[in-house]
């Protein structure tokens, strides 16, 4: 709740705890590796590629973030770049953050909420949240000795 104050804020600590993407992850996200018509979402690592379903909530949420970006831009009068980096700093979307300061700025709210914990933890909160849900705990478990260990809600059907 605290993170949603700041829509791009809100958005950057949304996925890295639904979609289980870590900091350096969604720090070079672009807009062109959002697929809304499929919900996927491309994530890039050291070289790597990887592909992330996302479920409709976030889907939606993204979309909204969009049009926040653009809306930004447009009152501002400046053109958002093609490639845009999805949590950019500059409104035109041309530069990426660095991890860094992202994790630096999660410590800080955490510390401020009186929590001790890191950006990268998320992905292990989730999974605490799914097993406490009802997932299984044998198929969870597989897929984190296997290295499948993105997580992500499956959407309601």
């Amino acid at each position: 709740m605290e993170a949603s104050n700041d829509p791009g804020w809100g958005m950057f600590v949304w996925l890295a705890m639904t979609a289980g993407a870590g900091p350096g992850e969604l720090c070079v996200l672009r807009w062109d590796d959002v697929d809304f018509t499929t919900g996927v979402l491309v994530v890039r690592s050291r070289g790597d590629q990887g592909r992330i379903v996302l479920d409709a909530e976030t889907i939606t949420l993204l979309r909204s973030y969009l049009a926040h970006c653009a809306a930004q831009a447009a009152i501002l009068g400046i053109e958002r770049h093609p490639g845009a980096y999805v949590f950019s700093p500059s409104p035109d979307g041309r530069t990426a953050p660095g991890p860094a300061p992202v994790m630096e700025r999660y410590a800080r709210m955490c510390a401020g909420l009186g929590w001790t914990t890191h950006l990268d933890q998320l992905p292990h909160y989730s999974a605490a949240e799914l097993i406490t849900a009802g997932v299984d705990v044998c198929a969870f478990n597989w897929r984190l000795k296997r290295g499948l260990s993105r997580i992500q809600r499956r959407p309601k059907a």
